[in-house]
């Protein structure tokens, strides 16, 4: 089964980092606000980290948790103050 994930390199060039993110070239360019590493003067020397993509991604989630601890349904109901409301 791992032989058909496929190999995402540290550093990809910007039609790989777009195929990461999963849109097209021309998308990837116009919102990714991640700027690559030049290796050469030339644009086809330019690599963008995988771990700074992932971070893009990972920020823009909707569903991402708060590092808060999760409240009970009790602790919400009542503020906190559950011994009060014990029988």
């Amino acid at each position: 089964m791992t032989d058909q994930i496929p190999y995402w390199p540290a550093a990809m060039d910007l039609k790989s980092a777009a195929a990461y993110c999963g849109v097209c070239v021309e998308t990837f360019k116009k919102v990714c606000p991640v700027r690559p590493l030049k290796f050469t003067q030339s644009t086809r020397g330019e690599r963008y980290l995988r771990q700074r993509l992932d971070e893009w991604l990972v920020s823009m989630d909707p569903n991402k948790q708060s590092a808060a601890p999760r409240k009970s349904l009790a602790e919400r109901l009542y503020g906190g103050h559950l011994e009060n409301h014990r029988a």
